[in-house]
């Protein structure tokens, strides 16, 4: 389905990844909670090989099969990119080991510069694996008047205050930022003319900066 995804969409198709948290979601579908992760790991392995053989064959502990027949290939080689998102050190491994880009969400700049990428960086070295791009996701919502940076995470506050967001977030390598402007609030998907406000003014008075700095 990924493949077919790829080629419907010209080879934009980016795969978001992350194991989850809600047991109780597991739970109806008979899913081990505990083994959420190296379902994952198993599930991953199986895409990469399905997405880069015409005949392809997995033997893992979750999923197996043998000479299925996976055509069309994405159109991007090897493959579409994959984002792992997750701060905890399996998830970091997990980003090194099969992921393109790391996808950490509702993040603090400080905490990024201090730990999390360098968290990232000795994993990758330990792993002897080159460190995968950053591609975070931020909480856009712009605020009147700035907030103190000890109660905000990146993206919050004032228009000064996301721009020097995104410009702290391309410093320290970002090639992508995704801006979420729903983040907890469900129900802010059923008014989504605020969501646009907020990426119009972002796109016309902060990204406007004459050059391109972020994607």
């Amino acid at each position: 389905m990924t493949a077919n995804l790829d080629r419907l969409s010209g080879g934009r198709l980016i795969l978001g990844i992350g194991v989850g948290w809600a047991k109780q979601e597991f739970d109806v579908l008979g899913v081990p909670f505990h083994r959420r992760g190296a379902i994952t790991n198993d599930y991953l392995a199986a895409i990469k090989t399905a997405w880069t053989h015409d005949v392809a064959s997995h033997e893992g502990p979750f999923v197996s099969f043998k000479d299925v027949q996976t055509t069309p290939r994405p159109v991007r080689a090897p493959h579409p990119p994959i984002w792992v998102g997750g701060a905890s050190d399996a998830a970091l491994r997990r980003t090194v080991k099969y992921g393109d880009g790391w996808h950490p969400i509702r993040i603090r700049i400080d905490w990024l510069r201090d730990k999390g990428l360098p968290r990232l960086r000795e994993i990758a070295e330990a792993e002897q694996m080159s460190v995968p791009a950053l591609c975070p996701r931020i909480r856009l919502r712009l605020t009147g008047s700035a907030i103190a940076d000890a109660q905000r995470v990146a993206g919050e506050g004032s228009l000064d205050q996301v721009r020097a967001d995104l410009e702290a977030l391309h410093a320290l390598g970002a090639t992508y930022v995704l801006l979420d402007t729903y983040a907890d609030e469900p129900e802010a998907t059923r008014q989504p003319e605020v969501g646009w406000q907020m990426l119009t003014t972002v796109a016309e008075r902060i990204l406007d900066l004459g050059r391109e700095t972020l994607r």
